[in-house]
């Protein structure tokens, strides 16, 4: 019985997965077409980048200068932005990258494009994600200018029908070689056998046929082409690190370049030596020269530096003092004030008679209070009075009427 699990065929559904994901290598070439619909060589380019166009794998791979492209790439997004009437401001060359994707994903969102790509995409300059980016931008400028993509299409197939095969022949390799040598065999007759004859009329056709091919391709074309098909052709093999092979290949490399480098770098580094050392002997021999010359001089601005010292102490003492005294009459001027203040108010308060008429009105008031407090005192004790004389009165009627009781 075979394995259950194995990997997935070319046609299984992997497989159309990846069919579906978008290609930058099948995009770039749209791209420049409908940039050359736009008119981007003599709007964009000449205007923006100096004349600078683009090349059908120039967003696909790489650049050498990777900041060069991440800028062509933003140069072109604000273009093709303002085509889309929307505002972008351009960013400089020189700008953090960062900065200057985070306004792209911005104006982006703010364009309501179906991007569903990281940052990080963005910020390479190439790739799948610009790729998809400047072809939605395009489609949206041409619709903008009246341009409509229709679907192409095809003509029918009128090939041959394919000859049967019979699977059960096998095809081996010895038996290709044999074929491939008998073809070399006759084709090495033809060049150098006796020249055919004129009624020969297969070897006639054998020797046109063997005639050199002139091209009739256009070589910028073909270069072209080549460039926009080579990166597609190149194959990456990852270096596998945990190769033992590999750590010493690298390790003999390295040691076979340091053993190459150090006899030349030890020579250098010899005459480097020597010629520091006559250096440094010259410059101490000099030195001691420019001593024993100037050793009055020395003294001399030694005794200067310390008056200079002397005369300045004494001047920050003298400044103390100054700020001292500065203090005190700032203290006194202040006091100055305050008693001017003072006494002008008191000038103020003995020249006023608002507060004599105050105290006469005062005195008018306190009089007629006066008076009306003895009328009142003088209608209580006639009350009183009138009061008394009545209560002796009724005593005086008690007495007489207890006597005539008594009489009784």
């Amino acid at each position: 019985g075979g394995g259950g699990g194995g990997a997935p065929e070319e046609g299984g559904p992997q497989g159309m997965a990846d069919l579906d994901l978008p290609n930058p290598f099948m995009l770039m070439p749209n791209i420049l077409d409908k940039l050359k619909m736009l008119n981007y060589e003599e709007v964009f380019a000449r205007d923006w980048m100096d004349g600078e166009l683009l090349h059908h794998a120039y967003f696909s791979t790489p650049h050498p200068k990777p900041n060069e492209q991440f800028y062509y790439f933003v140069s072109v997004f604000t273009w093709l932005m303002k085509e889309n009437r929307f505002t972008f401001q351009r960013p400089d060359q020189f700008d953090d990258p960062n900065n200057t994707v985070a306004n792209v994903m911005d104006a982006l969102r703010r364009a309501r494009l179906p991007i569903d790509y990281p940052p990080a995409k963005v910020k390479q300059g190439h790739g799948e994600a610009v790729c998809v980016i400047l072809d939605l931008l395009c489609d949206g400028a041409l619709e903008n200018r009246g341009f409509k993509l229709k679907q192409p299409v095809y003509p029918p197939d009128n090939y041959p029908e394919e000859a049967p095969v019979d699977d059960a022949e096998e095809v081996s390799g010895d038996a290709i070689a044999d074929t491939l040598g008998d073809q070399n065999e006759d084709e090495d007759e033809v060049y150098v056998g006796s020249k055919p004859s004129r009624g020969d009329k297969a070897a006639k056709e054998s020797v046109e046929q063997s005639r050199i091919l002139e091209s009739t391709t256009d070589p910028k074309q073909w270069m072209v082409e080549v460039e926009s098909v080579a990166p597609m052709l190149k194959m990456r093999v990852e270096p596998d690190n945990k190769e033992w092979r590999t750590h010493l290949e690298t390790t003999k490399d390295l040691q076979d370049n340091i053993n190459g480098r150090t006899g030349p770098t030890k020579e250098s580094l010899g005459k480097l030596s020597t010629a520091i050392g006559a250096a440094m002997e010259r410059i101490g021999t000099r030195e001691s020269n420019l001593n024993s010359q100037y050793k009055d001089r020395v003294a001399e601005y030694h005794e200067i530096q310390e008056k200079l010292q002397e005369v300045t102490k004494r001047y920050d003492e003298g400044n103390a003092g100054v700020s001292d005294l500065t203090n005190q009459l700032n203290q006194i001027t202040d006091e100055l004030e305050t008693i001017k203040s003072d006494m002008d108010s008191r000038g103020d308060s003995m020249t006023d008679t608002g507060p004599l008429v105050k105290l006469k009105d005062a005195m008018k008031k306190i009089k007629k209070d006066i008076t009306g407090m003895d009328v009142r005192i003088g209608t209580v004790a006639h009350n009183l009075l009138h009061i008394k004389l009545a209560h002796e009165h009724s005593k005086e009627n008690d007495r007489d009427h207890n006597k005539d009781e008594d009489d009784d």
